[in-house]
């Protein structure tokens, strides 16, 4: 194999959003003024004006990639980072990978991520900002450095306000956690009485999915929504059931994920509702609440209270959450037999300046209207122009083009008129596929069929009910617990300075009898959904505190990492007896009007 091949086979592995952009490339230009040689001896001069950057930061963001000499130099230097590189001249890149064999760089557990050419820098972005620890480094290579200074100041601030929409974003999450965990306690209810996702395996297999998103691109194609009825799976992501129902449009499916209040609007009309939905346990369960039957459930992944209360190992659990309900909707359609995926109404983007199609209206006017205005970010569309899209939108796309690079199997075809371009698809007008789906034959039939067996679930009630009183009553034992260690650590930091012996014998007594709290098994699954944050803050700075020889700096580290932490378990009491009584009350709800039949 000659360089070329060599470094394509490792990219396409480690990297295959870079492997799939340099398939495009065909030749590069032998005469290129912006092309560049790094030296082969070490640039020291450059590695000292780094090193201040670098010095505190536990990730380092490289502009420029030049023949991976500068790259490999930093890794060299600083074995603890993670770096992620940058190679706006996709000439440049190309160059290298066909002069020199980098398989050894590629392949290096310390670059973390690889990006090229000027449509995977907000992919970049958003893995940066999901790994960074407060900050992060910022390095050019010489050649960048020396001649678009311009470019990289702008790059840089494009970079902070990207992450400051990032972390914007993580705050939200923060704020509706309480949303979340009790969505999951109070659909548990319907959870023991509808089938799973898991249960309707390959029901549908070889079938056509057809998924439709509410962007602006569904206005021109939706008339087709009932030709394909009879041929393909049709399923309704989200807030495209208004735009189907003003339509008289019925799905085979609607798919619910959102966890916030304002998702109920979406399912306001009672329309929206007449056919199967299938959920997320995780979804706001008042939409679930108003709908007696005709429902599927879908755990997810990332959903460790339900899963534990519910006997689930999640080796069972088929479904992993993405930050849009597109991507529930296709692994549900993957599920059940699908074999090729079809996109509709998929912009990620604001063609028009439009945020959704016609009927879609839970989100004020004046909200949808400020997002488009604020947008600054633009993303190639499948015409290969640019469109208007903002943060959201690129988390969105990065999860679905990850999602389609795990099932490298099937077909996905994508016939949003006006959207985003997305890796891992090709792209056809809607009449096209219809076309090649039209003698196909699909019986929305057997979901109902299956939707009516009622298969006796007696012994999960019995082991779920079981499970969620005794933590209930295991609360209050906790609580008096954490009162005592409390108040154990209270003269902590003054004996540290004055009674080294106590100090050292209480330490012991503090981590024998966290230990204890700890354990029970109930703990883990409930405060890493509730405290999340605070729960990973204190597992950064363990090891610290494990590692500490001086007495005095233990003690303080010990009482202000662990005491904060215990402080806010302690609040969580009052909203966690609510929501486990309420979910109790609703099993035995359920129990008592499944015995009226």
């Amino acid at each position: 194999m000659n360089n070329l091949e060599l470094n394509l086979a490792v990219l396409k592995n480690r990297f295959p959003h870079v492997w799939s952009e340099l398939k495009k490339v065909s030749h590069v230009e032998s005469e290129n003024s912006n092309a560049y040689i790094e030296p082969i001896e070490q640039d020291l001069p450059w590695l000292e004006a780094v090193k201040q950057s670098v010095e505190n930061t536990e990730c380092i963001f490289v502009y420029g990639f030049g023949q991976g000499l500068g790259l490999a130099d930093l890794i060299e230097n600083y074995t603890d980072r993670l770096l992620m590189a940058y190679e706006p001249d996709i000439d440049q890149f190309y160059r290298a990978i066909l002069t020199y064999d980098l398989t050894a760089l590629f392949n290096h557990p310390n670059l973390y991520y690889l990006a090229v050419g000027k449509e995977q820098l907000n992919s970049l972005f958003y893995i940066a900002s999901l790994h960074m620890h407060r900050e992060l480094a910022f390095v050019a290579l010489r050649h960048y450095l020396e001649s678009e200074m311009d470019v990289l100041r702008e790059v840089r601030e494009k970079f902070q306000k990207y992450n400051h929409t990032y972390e914007s974003n993580q705050n939200t999450h923060e704020l509706f956690q309480k949303d979340w965990v009790r969505n999951s306690m109070y659909q548990m209810a319907g959870m023991l009485n509808s089938p799973s996702i898991e249960s309707l395996k390959q029901i549908y297999a070889g079938m056509t999915a057809v998924i439709i998103a509410s962007g602006p691109s569904l206005q021109q194609d939706i008339e087709w929504i009932e030709r394909f009825k009879p041929h393909a799976f049709i399923v309704a992501a989200g807030s495209s059931i208004q735009a189907l129902v003003k339509r008289g449009i019925k799905p085979h499916l609607a798919v619910t994920l959102d966890g916030g209040v304002i998702n109920d609007k979406v399912f306001e009309a009672p329309e929206t509702l007449e056919g199967p939905l299938l959920y997320a346990s995780t979804s706001y369960y008042g939409i679930t609440d108003r709908k007696p039957n005709g429902k599927i459930h879908a755990v997810m992944s990332n959903d460790t209270i339900t899963q534990y209360y519910m006997g689930l190992d999640h080796d069972q659990v088929a479904m992993t959450p993405t930050p849009t309900v597109v991507g529930t909707a296709i692994q549900a359609a993957v599920w059940m037999g699908a074999d090729r995926i079809v996109l509709m109404g998929q912009d990620l983007s604001f063609p028009g300046d439009k945020f959704y199609a016609d009927g879609v209206s839970h989100a004020g006017d004046d909200d949808t209207r400020n997002m488009v205005e604020n947008a600054q970010l633009e993303i190639p569309n499948v015409h290969g122009g640019m469109n208007k899209t903002n943060v959201n939108f690129m988390f969105m796309k990065d999860a679905l083009e990850k999602l389609f690079r795990s099932l490298p199997d099937l077909e996905f075809i994508n016939t949003t008129r006006n959207g985003a371009s997305l890796a891992g698809t090709s792209w056809e007008p809607i009449e096209k596929v219809h076309e090649a789906v039209r003698n196909q034959e699909f019986k929305a039939e057997v979901l109902f069929g299956k939707l009516v067996q009622t298969d006796s679930n007696s012994e999960r009630i019995k082991f779920t009910k079981s499970k969620l009183q005794a933590t209930l009553n295991d609360f209050s034992q906790v609580e008096n617990e954490i009162k005592a260690l409390l108040k154990i650590m209270s003269p902590l930091r003054e004996i540290s300075r004055t009674k080294p012996v106590k100090c050292q014998n209480t330490i012991a007594e503090i981590q024998q009898r966290w230990t204890r709290i700890v354990k029970r098994d109930w703990f883990t699954p409930i405060y890493e959904s509730v405290s999340p944050r605070e729960m990973a803050a204190f597992d950064q700075k363990q090891p610290l505190i494990a590692l500490e020889r001086n007495l005095i700096k233990k003690a303080d580290l010990l009482y202000e990492v662990l005491g904060t932490l215990l402080k806010d378990i302690k609040s969580k009491f009052p909203f966690l007896n609510e929501i486990f009584e309420e979910a109790l009350l609703r099993i035995k709800h359920a129990e008592s009007k499944e015995a009226e039949f």
